[in-house]
C-alpha cells in the first residue's frame, strides 16, 4: 500500500477534485477566487466559469489551496474593477463563526453553531419573517463556520440598507425595550399570543416561570442573579414567584402584581430578555466587545460584514479548507440537530477508503473525536481523516 507525506497533498487533493459535482447556482454570474499553495491570502481573483464541470475540470488538474466564489452577481465577473463589474445583486447571507470557545471539543464547538443557527432559523427567519425552511441553505465552512444563505429573487436584490435593518432587528442593537412589555388598561402585560420582539418577551417570561417551578425562595433569587436583575430587585420577585397566585397573574399575561409600580424594575425584565437572547442567539446583546466589523459574545460571533459586502467571496461548497483539511459541505436543517451530521457528511463526500500516511509533525486532528496522530509514524485512516491530517501537519 503506498505511503502518503505530505508531499502527496496536492495529488491527494487532485484526485479528491476529480470525484466531486460542483453545484455553485448562476457560476457563469460569479467571480471565483483561488487561494496558492503556501501564498498568504488570496491573491489570484476575477477568475470566470461558464460551468461547474469547468471548475472541476481546472481544479482535478490545478488543485488550489481553496477555492471561492463570489456572493455577487456579476455582468461581467472577469473584471478587475467592481465598478465595472455590474452587480446584479448577491447573496443575503448569515456567516455565524465560533471564533475560540475555550475548554470544548472541536466536536461541542460545532453543536454550539448548530444551535445558534437553528435559533436564528426558528425563531427570526422562520418565526418572525415567514421564510420558508426549504428556502435556507445551510453550509458548513469546513472549519469553524456556519453560512445561512436565503434563496429567492427578493433577498437577492435587498439594498445594503435593508439587509443592515433586518440584522439589527435580529440582533436588537436597535430596539427600544420599552416595547417589550406595552401597558394595556393601565397595567403592564406580557399577552402569550404576542409576536415579534413583543413574543420573545413572552417566551423569556415563560422561561422564567419554568426554571422557577417548584422552587424556593433562596433558589429564585439565584436564578433571577443569572439574568443580571439588581439584588433587591430579585429578592422581591422571588418572594412574589413563591406565591401561587401572582405565578397565576404573571402566566396569564398580566405582569403588574409582579412588577408592582417600579418602572425601574420593568427595565431589568428588559434587560434581562435581551440579555436572555444574546447567549442564545450567540450575538451582541450583552457584555459586548466590538471588533471592526464583528462582535463577540461569549467567543461566539456572527460576522455582519459578510450579510452586507456585496464583493464578499466564501468558500465553494466542496472545496476544501486549507487549515482543517475538510470540505465545505452543505447540510439540511434536521441535520443541525447533531454535528455528527456534519462528520458524517464530509466522510461521504471525501471518502472511506483506508489509505496509509506518515506525517511530517505530530497532529491533534480534530474530528466527530479527537485523534492525537504522532510524527514518523504511518497510520492507516480513512480518507477524509487521511488528507486533514496530512493539511493539518
Amino acid at each position: 500500500m503506498t505511503v502518503y507525506s505530505k508531499k502527496d497533498i496536492q495529488t491527494l487533493v487532485k484526485e479528491y477534485y476529480a470525484t466531486v459535482d460542483f453545484d455553485i447556482p448562476e457560476i457563469q454570474r460569479r467571480e471565483i477566487a483561488f487561494q496558492n499553495w503556501r501564498e498568504a491570502g488570496i491573491r489570484d481573483r476575477h477568475r470566470y466559469f461558464q460551468t461547474n464541470q469547468e471548475l472541476k475540470d481546472y481544479l482535478s488538474k490545478i488543485p488550489k489551496a481553496a477555492a471561492f466564489h463570489s456572493v455577487g452577481y456579476y455582468l461581467d465577473p472577469n473584471e478587475r474593477q467592481f465598478s465595472k463589474k455590474s452587480l446584479q445583486g448577491f447573496d443575503f447571507i448569515f456567516d455565524i463563526d465560533a471564533d475560540d470557545l475555550e475548554g470544548q471539543a472541536y466536536v461541542e464547538k460545532l453543536g454550539e453553531l448548530c444551535i445558534m443557527a437553528k435559533r436564528l432559523i426558528d425563531t427570526f427567519l422562520v418565526g418572525h419573517f415567514g421564510i420558508d425552511k426549504e428556502n435556507i441553505r445551510i453550509e458548513f465552512s469546513g472549519r469553524k463556520g456556519l453560512h445561512l444563505t436565503v434563496l429567492g429573487d427578493e433577498y437577492r436584490y435587498l439594498s445594503k440598507t435593508a439587509r443592515r435593518e433586518i440584522v439589527e432587528y435580529i440582533e436588537g442593537t436597535k430596539l427600544d425595550r420599552t416595547i417589550l412589555f406595552p401597558e394595556k388598561k393601565g397595567y403592564v402585560v406580557s399577552e402569550p399570543t404576542a409576536k415579534g420582539w413583543r413574543g420573545e418577551g413572552r417566551a423569556f417570561v415563560e422561561h422564567i416561570l419554568e426554571e422557577t417551578e417548584g422552587r424556593e425562595e433562596k433558589e429564585i433569587l439565584e436564578i433571577l442573579r443569572k439574568y443580571n436583575f439588581p439584588k433587591n430587585q430579585a429578592k422581591k420577585i422571588s418572594v412574589l414567584l413563591t406565591q401561587p397566585k401572582t405565578r397565576q397573574n404573571v402566566l396569564e399575561g398580566r405582569l403588574s402584581p409582579l412588577m408592582g409600580k417600579g418602572a425601574v424594575t420593568l427595565n431589568s425584565l428588559s434587560k434581562a430578555v435581551m440579555k436572555n437572547h444574546g447567549i442564545g442567539l450567540g450575538s451582541i446583546i450583552a457584555n459586548m466587545k466590538k471588533k471592526k466589523t464583528k462582535y463577540e459574545f461569549d467567543g461566539k460571533i456572527i460576522d455582519r460584514a459578510v450579510t452586507y459586502d456585496a464583493h464578499r467571496i466564501l468558500r465553494i461548497p466542496k472545496s476544501i479548507h486549507p487549515k482543517s483539511g475538510f470540505p465545505c459541505v452543505t447540510i439540511s436543517y434536521n441535520q443541525l440537530e447533531d454535528p455528527m451530521n456534519i462528520f458524517d457528511e464530509i466522510a461521504k463526500l471525501v471518502g472511506y477508503d483506508l489509505i496509509k500516511i506518515k506525517l511530517a509533525n505530530p497532529v491533534l486532528l480534530e474530528a466527530e473525536e479527537t485523534y492525537p496522530l504522532e510524527a514518523d509514524r504511518e497510520y492507516r485512516l480513512p480518507r477524509y481523516l487521511a488528507i486533514a491530517a496530512l493539511i493539518q501537519s
